[in-house]
Order: structure tokens, then sequence, then C-alpha cells
């Protein structure tokens, strides 16, 4: 229902539950869910919430979406004689709820639909970072950002890791490619980004796996540092909902750009 929610509220600024809910019917009937008709008649609302097909679990679960939506505070009442009191019937879109619906990424509060997601775009991902990525999300869908963090970079980390030893492969140079293997060997983290960043650069200019591919790195390059630097650094220790938000945001493209170029080093052996 999340990613229906947030189609929903994208092109509208206010509303009230009726028209959230109209709202919210329009998406059902698009990815066809049955049982939802329109009214015969004109009325102030567009679909026959009482129609005897209308299928008995969306009015709950219409609820509950529209009460994460306030808890979350995408959206909020509307100011009527504020300080004195609110306009409980009508809701606006917060300037955070414009930047959530305007986005089209997988949501991480929706971590079967996130982790589909995933496996489409990278659907040989390593295990192990399949397993940091669902505890990561099931750590934000609990609001619980430093886990959530931590996990991401952690996850982001593995796969640098696995594109250094398929970089190393594609090395034809052995003094190239034993300091890279030395990188790895040693566990030594941001001089192995910074080698890999500059392989990269250097390879840009074959084009294909290499378009876009030093943005997308950069993602998982944040990742890495907001968990070693935001997330447990006892001086720095400082993680918000929106900076993770944007982080796993990202991450699914990323990761795919990261398992092309790891493909394209694995099938070009001593070439660069």
């Amino acid at each position: 229902m999340l990613p229906l929610a947030r189609s929903a509220i994208r092109e509208t600024d206010n509303f009230d539950v009726g028209q959230f809910t109209d709202l919210l019917c329009d998406q059902l009937v698009k990815v066809g869910v049955p049982g939802i008709t329109k009214q015969g008649a004109v009325g102030p609302r567009r679909y026959n919430y009482g129609g005897q097909n209308f299928p008995s679990p969306l009015p709950s679960g219409m609820t509950e979406v529209f009460f994460y939506l306030l808890h979350r505070g995408f959206i909020l009442p509307e100011p009527q004689t504020f300080p004195v009191g609110f306009n409980h019937g009508r809701y606006w879109k917060t300037p955070r709820g414009t930047a959530w619906a305007r986005c089209v990424e997988p949501l991480p509060e929706d971590v079967d639909g996130y982790m589909r997601a995933l496996s489409q775009l990278a659907p040989k991902l390593d295990s192990v970072i399949l397993q940091y990525i669902r505890e990561g999300l099931g750590s934000f869908s609990r609001e619980m950002y430093f886990s959530a963090a931590v996990m991401l970079g952690a996850a982001s980390e593995k796969e640098i890791y696995l594109l250094g030893q398929s970089l190393a492969k594609a090395l034809k140079y052995k003094d190239k490619r034993k300091q890279l293997d030395g990188l790895l060997e040693g566990r030594s983290l941001y001089r192995l980004l910074e080698s890999i960043r500059q392989h990269i650069a250097i390879c840009s200019k074959l084009r294909g796996a290499f378009d876009g591919a030093e943005s997308h790195l950069l993602s998982l390059f944040e990742a890495i540092r907001v968990q070693r630097n935001d997330a447990v650094h006892p001086n720095t220790a400082n993680v918000v909902e929106d900076g993770v938000r944007l982080s796993y945001d990202a991450f699914p493209r990323a990761i795919q750009k990261a398992e092309a170029l790891r493909q394209w080093f694995d099938s070009n052996p001593n070439c660069l």
C-alpha cells in the first residue's frame, strides 16, 4: 500500500480523508485490485465503498497507511486557528512529505518490495549483502536508524571488496595488481576506495558499463562513510532518518552499477 499511497499524494498538496481514499483507490484500480467500483450517481466520493464486492481488508489497510503518513510527518492537520486548534478534517503535505512523494525508488519501509526490486536489478547479488540489507531495512522500519545505517554501510563495504577483487583480475600490469591485492588483503578500505575510483575514472572512456559509474559508486562510498563516521564514531555519532533514507534510495542503482562493473572486469581479464 505504501508505494501506492506515495503515488496517490504526489500531485496534491492538501486533502481530506475521503479525498485521500479516492486517490488511493485510483492507484489500486491501476494495479488491478478487483472489487473497486465507481459510484453510479454523482456524490462526494468517486468509489462505492459500501459495495458488496468492495474488498473487506481495504478499509483497515487504508486507515493504517493514512496514519503511517501522519506518524512520519509526511502529512499534518491543516492549521485552522493555530495555536488554538487544528482542522482535523483536512491535511496538508509537508515539505518532507513532498520530497518523499517525489521519489520513485523502492521504499525502505516496504521490506519485501525493496528486496524484490533489488533482486531484479542485481539478480546475482552476494547472499551476505542481501542479508545485511534485509536486516537494515528491518531496522529502518522500526525507526532504528543507527542500525539501518550500519547494515547499509556493511553491505556497501562488502560490495566494494568484491569489486576490488574483480578489478584486480582485469589489471594486466603485475605491479598494479600487486598493489591492489595488498589493499584487499590489508583491509585498507579508504585507500582501496581511492584506488577503485582512480581506475574507474581512467576506464570512463570505455563507455558501456562505465557510463555514470563514478557517481553511482559515490553512493556506496557515502554509505560506508556514514557507517564508519556518522553512525559509530564516538565523537560524531549522529544519524537522522532522512539521510539514511536517501542512502537506501540510492543503493539499488548503485549496486546494479557495481555488479555490472564486476561482470565486465571478470569477463575482461588482463586488459587494463
